[in-house]
């Protein structure tokens, strides 16, 4: 099982994270410099890496340190999933030296997501979520 974290992306690492992000329903229209610009400007990214030094899992956060962060991309190569790696990824977040000040961690995810999100405990918001794109 996968246990290296890294966090920070540089050089070869920058495009196996592009390769995460190009496979997934949500990500693969991003382009190769707004991947690592969102990551450069993330408060914390975090990577798990194999035993051969592939980078097979991902997430990021956004922060304020104090009240709120707000967990993005979380992602485990398709060849590495049913490994409770998702579930790592989370838990490496929620006990970073960092955050243990923060009140409130946030996520998005699509229905089908929530009942293993429920089981790392979180719950569905009573608020509504408004966007305005560019």
């Amino acid at each position: 099982m996968p246990d290296r974290w890294i966090e920070t992306f540089q050089g070869e690492r920058q495009h196996q994270l592009y390769d995460l992000y190009s496979k997934e329903w949500w990500t693969n229209g991003r382009q190769f410099e707004d991947v690592i610009r969102m990551v450069e400007h993330s408060d914390l990214a975090i990577g798990l890496c194999s035993d051969s030094d592939q980078l097979v899992g991902f997430a990021r956060v956004l922060t304020d340190y104090t009240f709120k962060a707000m967990i993005f991309d979380v992602i485990v190569h398709s060849d590495f999933r049913g490994q409770q790696l998702g579930r790592a990824i989370i838990n490496r977040i929620i006990d970073h030296e960092t955050l243990t000040e923060v009140r409130s961690f946030e996520l998005y995810c699509p229905d089908n997501l929530i009942p293993f999100y429920s089981k790392l405990g979180f719950a569905k918001g009573t608020a509504s979520l408004l966007f305005r794109e560019r």
